[in-house]
């Protein structure tokens, strides 16, 4: 393991391990955690918590409850050790498979899924972080199915994607009756073209969809 104490961006109070043998603390986390809304009596699932480090940005909120899910069992261990590092005890972690896994339905589902769409053998010899970033294992469909038996009726789901594969989130997320509420185009300064966007979904809930302004972020700083 190759550990460092580190912090949530933008929160220097909210401490958290890092283990840089697997996927560390990304824009991805940090924009998806700064979108979160949850209310005081949620339940929250964050599915792949890896190190609980979206677990720690809902904790913000003072949710009900805070679950996490994760194949990988390390992950697991090291999101137990930043829970508790800050404190948290109304967690549960449960070291399953996103497409098999059912619980009581929650109230609200974080997730920042593998999106790369390649085959795993070239990608990285290092197996949990090519898992964690590539979808062979976990298709966009299969995900989206799961979020779906393990969400409340009007319960609300945060997701972030690659804005590449936006009409096949789009697509999806209608075909399992998520309708999406807010829409969120992520820029890097230095690029013309968005890299991810921000999606709230609400299942079953009424259409109508808002896009809000462009995200604009610089050495993991929203600006």
């Amino acid at each position: 393991m190759e550990e460092s104490l580190d912090y949530l961006p933008n929160h220097p109070d909210i401490k958290l391990f890092q283990d840089h043998s697997m996927i560390c603390i990304n824009t991805d986390t940090m924009v998806l955690g700064e979108f979160l809304e949850v209310y005081r009596h949620d339940t929250v699932l964050d599915i792949g918590t890896n190190n609980g480090s979206l677990l720690l940005y809902a904790n913000r909120w003072n949710a009900k409850k805070l679950i996490g899910v994760d194949i990988n069992s390390r992950a697991l261990e090291l999101a137990k050790k930043n829970l508790e590092l800050n404190g948290i005890k109304n967690y549960e972690l449960i070291n399953a498979d996103a497409k098999t896994l059912r619980i009581d339905p929650v109230d609200v589902v974080i997730c920042n899924p593998p999106y790369f769409k390649n085959t795993l053998d070239s990608k990285n010899s290092n197996q949990d972080i090519a898992l964690a970033k590539h979808d062979d294992s976990l298709p966009l469909d299969a995900l989206i199915k799961s979020i779906v038996n393990n969400l409340k009726d009007n319960g609300k789901l945060f997701f972030v994607y690659q804005s590449s594969r936006l009409q096949e989130v789009i697509d999806t997320f209608s075909k399992y009756h998520l309708n999406i509420k807010v829409m969120q185009f992520v820029y890097n300064v230095n690029k013309d073209n968005s890299n991810i966007t921000l999606f709230k979904a609400v299942k079953g809930g009424k259409s109508g969809m808002e896009v809000k302004k462009p995200l604009m972020i610089s050495n993991m700083q929203i600006l």
